[in-house]
């Protein structure tokens, strides 16, 4: 299911700006431009990804993007939450370990 255009499909966008809209209006504790890396990490990580977690895990594209973007806005979220506040990140990682 590969997509030829450079541009990718509709139903791709589609998957991508679900996952966004949905994570964007969940979350409160990033400003606007944190708010704005998060987004962009997160397209370009599904611009990269989506085929390849597609052909891993056998979901279509748009599913395989929408999971790509979540991880990815996720990840980056917390990289911005733990440089703002190192602390934070610690008694989270302490909380995970037990």
């Amino acid at each position: 299911m590969s997509d030829p255009s450079p541009l990718r499909s509709p139903e791709f966008w589609g998957g991508v700006a679900v996952a966004l809209i949905v994570k964007v209006r969940t979350s409160k504790q990033l400003g606007p431009w944190q708010v704005i890396t998060t987004i962009v990490v997160a397209v370009l990580a599904a611009w990269v990804a989506t085929e390849w977690v597609s052909a891993l895990t056998g979901v279509p594209q748009p599913v395989a993007a929408a999971i790509v973007t979540l991880t990815a806005e996720g990840v980056m979220r917390w990289v911005l939450i733990a440089v703002n506040d190192p602390k934070q990140a610690i008694e989270l990682w302490k909380a995970w370990r037990k």
